[in-house]
Parts: structure tokens; C-alpha cells; sequence
């Protein structure tokens, strides 16, 4: 049904003179016959693993280990997106105060700011 209507729209369209048309135009006629065999283009498409090799591609640092790099690479990617997922619901904070669970002679500690240096003597060195 859908190749008569291409063929009768091609024939309407020779009153044209011939440079008009290319390879093109009959290309329409034999994309409909590939829609009648295979179907739809959407299930046969292969663009979107084209797509995701070049994101795999994109992983590889080692040319002698091209598998393992992409391996790497991926694992590498979700675990940051895991992390990123993560970590936007969480609320920082500059404090942490420990639970009374953790150890019961600590269980009024705060822990807060950068710390102070230490200077190691010579006998805890050794």
C-alpha cells in the first residue's frame, strides 16, 4: 500500500526536468520496501550502541589493555555517578558529634575544625 502511494507521489513529480532528481529520490522507493521486510527503523537502529562504544572508547588510558581499561573506566564512571546520587541528599555540616554508641568513654566528645600539629619526640619514633 505505502510503495503504490511512493511510486504514484515519484510519478507525479516527472513533470520536474531530470537534473532536479538524484539517487536519492529512488532511494525512497527501496526504504519503503526495507519498512514492508523489516518494520519499524527504531528496532534495527544500532545508533545508540554507536553511541555507547564511544562513551567505552572514551575510557581507554592503556592501548596495550584496551578491555580492561574500558572495565575501569566504567567502574570508575559509576561509582562517581553512584557518589554524586549519594551525596546530594546528604546535609554537611561543619560538626560531628559521636553517637553514645560508639565507644562509652567518648560519648561527649565533639569533634570540630582542623586539628593541631603534633611533634613526635625521639622515643615515640622509635
Amino acid at each position: 500500500m505505502l510503495k503504490a502511494k511512493v511510486v504514484e507521489t515519484m510519478s507525479t513529480l516527472e513533470v520536474f526536468p531530470l537534473p532536479c532528481f538524484d539517487v536519492m529520490t529512488h532511494l525512497l522507493i527501496h526504504l519503503v520496501e526495507k519498512l514492508d521486510l523489516c518494520g519499524p527503523t527504531h528496532t534495527r537502529w544500532m545508533y545508540p550502541m554507536e553511541r555507547y562504544m564511544k562513551a567505552l572508547k572514551g575510557y581507554v588510558r592503556n592501548m596495550g589493555w584496551l578491555e580492561g581499561s574500558m572495565a575501569i573506566g566504567y567502574a570508575i564512571e559509576e561509582a562517581l555517578g553512584f557518589c554524586t546520587k549519594y551525596i546530594q541528599q546528604v546535609k554537611f555540616t561543619r560538626r560531628r558529634v559521636l553517637d553514645d554508641l560508639e565507644e562509652p568513654i567518648m560519648h561527649d566528645e565533639v569533634l570540630e575544625g582542623n586539628g593541631r600539629p603534633c611533634r613526635l619526640t625521639v622515643d615515640l619514633k622509635s
